[in-house]
C-alpha cells in the first residue's frame, strides 16, 4: 500500500511540472512570466495567456536568488545567486547553464544592448564584476564602491553608471573598465571619502549613516540620468554627455528611485520618509506635483502609454493607482491578508500587470484596463521578484 501511494503521488503531484529544466524553446518568451523565488532553487514560470504555472527551472542550491535579467535577444537568463556569490547564465537554447562567480552578495544587474555585457553590483563587498556573456566568464572585478545597488548600461554600451547604496556617490565605468565618481545630493561631502576595496564596510565602521542611491534612471533618449538620493531628499539630474549634473530637485523625505514613465515625459519618485510620490517632468527637470503615496514603496508600474500608474505600498499591502494625465491618485487596491507584494513587472502589451508576494507564495495580477486583481497561488517559496520578456522588468 505504501508503495502503490508513492508512486501516485510521483505521478499526480509532479508530472503536469518539470522540476528540473524548462522547455524555454518551445514557448514564446514574451508569453511567460518568470518568478524568482528567493527561498527556493528554482524559477516557476508561468503562461500569462492562461495566468497558471506551466514549469519549473532549477537553479544553484541554497542559492536565494534576487533577480533574473533576460538579454535583450532573449537567447540568455540570467540569475543573480546571491548567497552563493554566483551569477548562473542560462542559455534558453540548450537549456546549459553557467555558474560564474564573483563578489559577495550579487543582487542587481544589468545586460548591455548587444547582449555582450552583464555588470553585477556586489553589495556585500563593494565590488562590481564585468562578465562578457560571449565567454561566460566574469573578465574584471572592480573594487571601490560602497554597497553597489546595480548597473545602468547605456546604449552604446561605452558607459556604465553604478548606484552606491551605501554613499552619496554615482560610480562611471568607462569602455575601458576606469571608474570615476560622480557627487549627488546636497550632502553629498559625507559621501566624500577615498575609494578602496573595503566599500560598504568602511561606512558600517565609522557608523555614518548613509541612505544613498538605489538606482541611476535614464530618460528615453538617454541624455540624462535621474538620481534619487535617500539623505539629500533631492533628485539630481546628470547630463550623461558631461557627466555632470546640471539641477538638483527638492523632493519627499528618503526618496527610492526614479521611474521612467513609457511616454517618457514623467520620472515617478516614491518617497518612504514621508510617504508621497513625487512627479517630476523629465523634459523640463522640474517637479510638478507631489501625490500621497504609502508605507514602504517598492516600486512603479504604467501602463504603455504612461498615463495610468501603479505604485506598490508593501507596508500597506497595497497598489496605488494614479492618473499621471491629472496628477491625481485615483485609487487603491487591497491584495488582502497574508500578502506582502515585493516588486511587479508589466506584460509587454502593457495590460497586465503581476506582483510578487512573499509571505504567502503568490503573484497578484492586476487587469490594467478594469483593475481587477486575481491571485495565483503557490508559486513558489517566498516569491521576490518578477521579469518578463520586453515587459517593464525592475528589482528592489
Amino acid at each position: 500500500m505504501k508503495k502503490f501511494v508513492s508512486i501516485f503521488c510521483l505521478v499526480v503531484c509532479f508530472s503536469p511540472v518539470n522540476l528540473f529544466a524548462f522547455d524555454w524553446k518551445s514557448h514564446d518568451l514574451s508569453h511567460l512570466v518568470v518568478v524568482t523565488n528567493r527561498d527556493a532553487n528554482e524559477l516557476t514560470i508561468i503562461d500569462m495567456t492562461t495566468d497558471e504555472v506551466i514549469g519549473k527551472q532549477k537553479i544553484a542550491l541554497n542559492s536565494q536568488a534576487h533577480m533574473t535579467a533576460f538579454a535583450p535577444d532573449g537567447k540568455k537568463l540570467a540569475i543573480a545567486a546571491t548567497a552563493n556569490n554566483l551569477v548562473t547564465v542560462l542559455d534558453l537554447n540548450t537549456n546549459e547553464t553557467k555558474d560564474i562567480i564573483v563578489g559577495s552578495g550579487p543582487e542587481h544587474m544589468d545586460i548591455s544592448k548587444d547582449n555582450r555585457w552583464l555588470y553585477v553590483g556586489n553589495i556585500e563587498d563593494g565590488t562590481v564584476s564585468a562578465i562578457d556573456l560571449d565567454q561566460n566568464q566574469e573578465v574584471a572585478r572592480l573594487k571601490g564602491f560602497y554597497e553597489p545597488h546595480g548597473a545602468t548600461i547605456m546604449a552604446s554600451g561605452k558607459k556604465v553608471y553604478i548606484p552606491n547604496r551605501g554613499a552619496q556617490l554615482v560610480g562611471v565605468v568607462g569602455a575601458s573598465l576606469t571608474t570615476n565618481d560622480i557627487l549627488v545630493g546636497s550632502l553629498a561631502g559625507l559621501a566624500s571619502f577615498e575609494r578602496d576595496q573595503a566599500g560598504a564596510s568602511m561606512h558600517r565602521e565609522r557608523s555614518i549613516p548613509t541612505n544613498g542611491v538605489a538606482n541611476v534612471t535614464l530618460t528615453l533618449d538617454e541624455k540624462f540620468a535621474y538620481i534619487a538620493t535617500g539623505d539629500a531628499n533631492s533628485v539630481s539630474v546628470l547630463d550623461t554627455a558631461k557627466d555632470q549634473i546640471i539641477r538638483t530637485i527638492s523632493v519627499g523625505m528618503d526618496p527610492w528611485r526614479a521611474y521612467a514613465s513609457p511616454n517618457g515625459k514623467h520620472m515617478i519618485v516614491p518617497n518612504n520618509g514621508d510617504q508621497t510620490v513625487s512627479v517630476i517632468d523629465a523634459h523640463t527637470h522640474t517637479l510638478v506635483a507631489t501625490l500621497p503615496g504609502g508605507i514602504d514603496m517598492t516600486g512603479v508600474n504604467f501602463d504603455n502609454e504612461g498615463t495610468k500608474g501603479y505604485v506598490i505600498s508593501r507596508g500597506s499591502n497595497q497598489v496605488l493607482i494614479y492618473n499621471f494625465l491629472t496628477l491625481q491618485k485615483t485609487g487603491q487596491l487591497a491584495m488582502g491578508k497574508g500578502a506582502r507584494l515585493e516588486t511587479a513587472s508589466t506584460s509587454p502589451a502593457g495590460t497586465k500587470i503581476y506582483v510578487a508576494s512573499s509571505s504567502n507564495n503568490s503573484l497578484y495580477v492586476i487587469d490594467v484596463k478594469s483593475d481587477r486583481v486575481k491571485q495565483i497561488k503557490n508559486v513558489g517559496s517566498f516569491p521576490w521578484g518578477v521579469s518578463i520578456y520586453k515587459g517593464q522588468n525592475y528589482c528592489h
